[in-house]
């Protein structure tokens, strides 16, 4: 898949805006893996001499666009497609009690976790547009779980390409493993973010219990 995105974006006018498209449609569901479309973003930042913060702010604008495309999608026309037939065989019943399931046990957290999780991210955040989720929440969760992964892949990627960029073979190589860390790093904070969460969420309410006594 990289190797196909590179080959498709490398020396042509969509070199930059390309995978910022690329994002928008994965947001909506496209089934290529955001974090390979990341790296791409960076190497093609590399090989032609930008910055990957630069690009990091745009691939940035993308990854969120896509997800408030989807989330105002559910927000306005939701009620009726989650019940719809032909909506059904692409997310099936089971899969959104899943979502249900996933929103009631974590809350507007869920719109967190849910940027790591590409099987139901589309869904996740299409029933949180559905349920009428605050548009401030996605902003929030969300916007902060992409200003994680965003950045580490497009630097990983342009990073990995000043280095390997004359051998294919050991680039894919490293990237592969590099992948592995830079995930596990994500999850580290991931999980961080919900312990603090969770501890914030049941101090307020022990606050809140001892306030009415």
């Amino acid at each position: 898949m990289f190797e196909t995105l590179l080959n498709f974006f490398q020396n042509s006018p969509l070199s930059l805006w390309g995978p910022f498209f690329v994002l928008l449609l994965c947001g909506l569901g496209l089934p290529i893996p955001e974090d390979i479309v990341l790296v791409t973003a960076g190497v093609l930042a590399q090989d032609q001499g930008r910055s990957w913060i630069e690009v990091s702010l745009l691939m940035y604008a993308g990854v969120l666009g896509g997800d408030c495309i989807t989330f105002f999608a559910g927000r306005h026309v939701g009620g009726w497609m989650l019940t719809s037939r032909w909506f059904q065989r692409i997310v099936s019943p089971q899969k959104q009690a899943k979502v249900v399931d996933f929103f009631d046990r974590y809350g507007p957290m869920g719109l967190f976790i849910g940027r790591f999780l590409p099987g139901l991210r589309a869904p996740i955040f299409f029933s949180a547009g559905s349920m009428k989720v605050p548009f401030w929440k996605l902003l929030l969760f969300d916007g902060g779980a992409a200003l994680i992964s965003v950045p580490v892949f497009v630097w990983l990627g342009h990073w990995l390409w000043g280095k390997f960029k004359d051998d294919l073979d050991q680039f894919n190589q490293t990237l592969g493993k590099s992948q592995g860390y830079a995930l596990w790093g994500a999850i580290g904070i991931v999980l961080i973010g919900i312990t603090v969460f969770i501890v914030w969420r049941q101090r307020r309410r022990n606050f809140s219990a001892n306030s009415k006594s």
